[in-house]
């Protein structure tokens, strides 16, 4: 029974190691290309926000998103914001703004930093963990990507809410990944389409 368990996770690994391409990285390489193409003719900010559960998963999509040509255009941002492009940024934002950087507390003002350098981007991806959900402000920009979906849909509502709030004049799009054979995924997407049905069905919108 050992031998064949270690078989069966040797298979595993062999598996594993032999893809060399992600497919969902490479349909968010695709979907951001399409999107800002979008963003291009209705005139709205070449700007999004990308939403995943994991730093690892962050780190890739760093990676793969350098490789497709975004290298420049990438902000991460995460629980504790402690890569060196971060220092580098905050560095840039304490000399732009040295009487707020002398008040609040280093880990505040780092947020804000990274913010304010996504902001400042011509064109920007803000490549955000769970941190991102909630406290900072986007109404700056429109476009929403869900890479992961969390299985509460109250957690969706809050990462969308981050640009769809007060003083947003564009309509933000958000995209989910969905994995149809995952059936906690088709279970968070049937919630959410159930409450917009809600809100539309009592308030009439569709927002």
């Amino acid at each position: 029974e050992i031998i064949n368990e270690f078989r069966d996770v040797l298979s595993y690994f062999f598996l594993a190691t032999s893809i060399d391409k992600n497919q969902k990285s490479q349909s968010l390489i695709r979907a951001l290309n399409k999107v800002f193409e979008y963003a291009e003719k209705k005139k709205w900010p070449k700007k999004a926000v990308i939403f995943t559960k994991s730093r690892r998963t962050q780190d890739h999509l760093e990676n793969i998103l350098s490789l497709a040509g975004y290298q420049d255009k990438i902000i991460l941002f995460n629980g504790t914001n402690s890569g060196k492009k971060a220092k580098e940024i905050y560095q840039e934002w304490a000399e732009e703004f040295k009487e707020e950087a002398e008040k609040n507390p280093r880990s505040i003002n780092l947020r804000k930093a990274l913010i304010w350098k996504f902001k400042s981007l011509p064109e920007g991806i803000l490549i955000t963990t769970e941190a991102g959900a909630e406290g900072i402000n986007l109404q700056f920009c429109n476009i929403v990507v869900n890479y992961d979906l969390p299985w509460n849909p109250q957690r969706v509502e809050q990462r969308i809410g981050r640009c769809h709030r007060y003083g947003q004049e564009l309509d933000v799009l958000v995209i989910n990944f969905l994995n149809k054979s995952n059936y906690a995924d088709e279970r968070v997407y049937e919630l959410l389409s159930e409450k917009i049905k809600l809100f539309g069905n009592l308030f009439d919108f569709s927002d």
